[in-house]
């Protein structure tokens, strides 16, 4: 698959609404393999509602969909 093929799939973001972003934080720190007293994670989370609330909105640009898409395929939420 090329580059601009891979590309174009991260920029969808038509499921949101699927996507749980306490589960997406839990698996990002779990990854980090950093230490965790909660805090990380509820900040993580709130990072991740506000990416997600910008990323669906459709006037914004598409870096914020491919960031957020991302992330799913690092925490193996999403594949492609």
């Amino acid at each position: 698959m090329e580059r601009t093929d891979k590309l174009n799939q991260l920029k969808q973001f038509n499921r949101p609404w699927e996507y749980d972003c306490c589960d997406i934080a839990e698996k990002l720190v779990e990854l980090s393999d950093l230490p965790d007293d909660g805090q990380l994670k509820n900040e993580l989370t709130d990072a991740l509602y506000h990416l997600k609330a910008v990323a669906e909105n459709p006037y914004n640009s598409d870096y914020h969909r491919v960031l957020f898409n991302v992330l799913l395929v690092i925490t193996g939420f999403e594949c492609f």
